[in-house]
């Protein structure tokens, strides 16, 4: 059924097979332009994906692009949810929106997530991003159709490295006993993940025999070849009684030289931009669509580069404004390095390495999160390495095990999925067990940027830190994450350090203390030509009140930012600002919030987090502590009860006002308040 009208049911278009080539085509050049223009995402499985997209949404699937919420609509759920560019051609070209919208990829307030967003653009079923999840959501829909009489099909597209998690081979099992006929689920096999190919990260074939043992009707098929796509489609639509799989052969990168079985372009987008060897102008002259002439590319761009510009505007507007620039390297003093938090991670667990008793696990972003260094340079340490697949429950339960045989085991993966869709299994099997596990609770915040709000972790301090018998190390630079992760490898029990992954200022030197429990206080003493020279730090028990006007006390990369408001307030107003960087939030300095408190009458928490996760433990601690006589004013600064969306690192800072300028405007009005009081 070709794209109809939901009021009448009439035809709006329908496309000849010829047709539906030359579209996905077309579709693969604006994607290619869309990528380039957000300087990021996901070109592999994008290209691996688009004949099956055009060939859904421009050919089979009943839908009405003028009335998006139709009930007997068709329903698609994008589970690999890194496909989104894919997804948006697709609704643009069926009319969802005008196409050329879609060059906003990944930028702030666009709608074009990095991962797909339904509650913002109209036409997408499902927030997708995690993976595993989808096949559920599809399972429950085509049970509803059975329940209320409804003739909607359900059509669900799953990655092949997806298949590694055990949530997929549920919803696989559950809809074979419902016998949902109504369902079909699309795998794209295009047999690369992010750490290799899918059969050396964790091995999957015979994937027809496995689906068929389930009991599912298998298809295999070429996923390029419009025909045969179409002809499955087709078939799952006769088939009684049991859901269908249709298994399609796909090239991932499909259509540029460059990209094609290249696992490398699993996540990134063309390296040489606009122009050279592996560029969108090599791109678009691979695909060949003679629509996409330099005219035409230029004022794609042109869109994406306006829009920019009006968010850069309102971003501006939004910042707190002082008599002054004070941001980062913004001037010929305050001088700061940058430096990715992850990078300490990995210094610190190739040096861990030497300790035969340690051994590393991968969730298949072992590059990204710096896992690999455990054995990039030392070969010999890869019979100490297990790679899990997509599969952070299993991950953890196996890590588990290692522990119990006196292992020191190291599992990592982004925050929100390996201390999230795991909990249970950290709750019960570590915890309660009180296993010697280590967690690499990596790209932690907001910071982490274009991928959007599902790999932004923002509530992880909560989930961890009230899990008896856990550590938590939130450091606050590059530096400071080596030595928290070198500590939580000598504590017998488990232990999490949460890190960023984008590049924060380096604050703390390889001399600057640090004890794993206590915090360190940092005092603002004025400009000089380096940052991190214009403050003193020292260790909590070894620092006396100065008597300072207020206190900031944060973690992580709310640090430096802390540090900056420190600078601020002294340069603007002639406040005296204690900061206070608690590095290892569990177990807590109580004593140095405590004083902090009773010392200054003025605590601001700060922290790349949902507000009150930190704010509320540090609270707490000041209630339950309390010894001091004068009225004590606190506020937080956080992300306010919100999920983060795509944009670059240091503009979702600002936007979600999570820097200096926004903790120093905090403070002065909580000074200006003690003071008229």
């Amino acid at each position: 059924m070709p794209i109809i009208d939901s009021k009448t049911g009439k035809v709006r278009r329908n496309y000849t097979v010829e047709e539906l080539v030359e579209k996905a085509r077309e579709m693969r050049a604006y994607s290619m332009v869309a990528l380039t223009a957000a300087s990021s995402g996901h070109t592999g499985g994008t290209m691996s994906i688009m004949d099956i997209a055009a060939a859904l949404y421009l050919k089979k699937i009943r839908h009405d692009p003028k009335n998006p919420e139709w009930e007997d609509r068709d329903r698609v759920f994008w589970s690999t949810g890194h496909k989104a560019p894919a997804l948006y051609v697709a609704l643009g070209e069926a009319g969802y929106f005008p196409i050329e919208e879609i060059v906003k990829l990944r930028k702030l307030w666009s709608g074009f997530e990095g991962h797909p967003n339904r509650l913002k653009l109209p036409g997408v079923e499902l927030s997708a991003g995690s993976l595993g999840q989808g096949l559920g959501v599809a399972v429950g829909c085509a049970l509803n159709a059975k329940l209320e009489g409804k003739s909607y099909r359900v059509y669900c597209i799953n990655g092949d490295g997806e298949l590694d998690e055990g949530s997929i081979w549920e919803s696989i099992m559950c809809a074979a006993h419902y016998r949902l006929d109504n369902l079909v689920s699309i795998v794209d096999r295009n047999n690369l993940q992010i750490d290799g190919p899918t059969e050396k990260v964790m091995r999957l074939e015979s994937i027809v025999n496995k689906w068929r043992a389930f009991g599912w009707n298998t298809i295999e098929i070429d996923g390029h070849n419009i025909s045969e796509i179409l002809n499955a489609l087709d078939e799952a639509e006769k088939v009684k009684g049991k859901p269908t799989v249709i298994i399609a052969k796909t090239t991932k990168g499909k259509g540029v030289s460059y990209a094609e079985n290249v696992v490398g372009y699993h996540g990134i987008p063309p390296k040489d931009g606009r122009s050279g060897k592996e560029s969108l102008d090599k791109a678009l002259g691979d695909i060949g669509d003679p629509k996409f002439t330099k005219e035409k590319i230029d004022k794609l761009l042109k869109i994406a580069n306006d829009y920019q510009r009006e968010v850069d505007k309102k971003i501006d507007a939004s910042l707190p404004k002082f008599s002054r620039n004070y941001w980062w390297n913004s001037t010929d003093k305050m001088k700061v390095k940058m430096d990715a938090t992850r990078n300490g991670f990995g210094r610190a667990i190739e040096k861990l390495g030497d300790d035969k008793r340690v051994v590393a696990l991968g969730a298949d972003i072992t590059n990204s999160i710096r896992m690999n260094k455990f054995y990039a340079n030392h070969p010999e340490r890869k019979n100490r390495f297990f790679s899990i697949g997509i599969a952070e429950a299993n991950m953890t339960l196996v890590a588990s095990g290692l522990a119990k045989e006196e292992k020191i085991p190291f599992i990592g993966s982004y925050g929100v999925f390996i201390t999230g869709r795991n909990w249970d299994q950290l709750r019960t099997t570590v915890c309660y067990n009180n296993f010697n596990v280590k967690i690499a609770d990596a790209h932690g915040g907001i910071s982490v940027g274009k991928d959007g709000a599902t790999h932004q972790a923002l509530e992880e301090i909560t989930n961890m830190c009230y899990l008896p018998n856990m550590r938590m190390a939130i450091p606050c630079d590059s530096v400071e994450t080596e030595k928290a992760t070198k500590a939580i490898a000598s504590i017998d029990g488990p232990c999490v350090v949460r890190y960023a992954r984008e590049a924060t200022p380096i604050v703390t030197t390889n001399n600057t203390p640090y004890k794993f429990g206590l915090a360190n206080i940092i005092r603002y003493r004025g400009e000089r030509e380096n940052f991190i020279e214009a403050f003193e730090i020292k260790l909590s028990t070894d620092y006396t009140s100065e008597n300072e006007d207020l206190s900031i006390i944060s973690c992580g990369p709310m640090v430096p930012e802390a540090m900056r408001a420190a600078y601020i307030l002294r340069e603007e107003f002639g406040i005296e600002a204690r900061i206070l960087n608690v590095h290892t939030v569990k177990p807590i300095d109580k004593e140095a919030i405590v004083r902090a408190a009773q010392e200054t009458g003025i605590i601001i928490t700060a922290e790349e987090h949902q507000v009150g996760g930190f704010g509320n433990i540090v609270a707490g601690v000041i209630a339950k502590g309390k010894r001091y006589t004068s009225p004590l004013l606190m506020d937080m600064v956080g992300v306010e009860d919100k999920f983060g969306e795509s944009g670059a690192p240091w503009e979702l800072m600002k936007a979600f006002g999570l820097t200096a300028e926004h903790i120093a405007k905090r403070a002065k009005e909580l000074w200006d308040k003690k003071s008229d009081a």
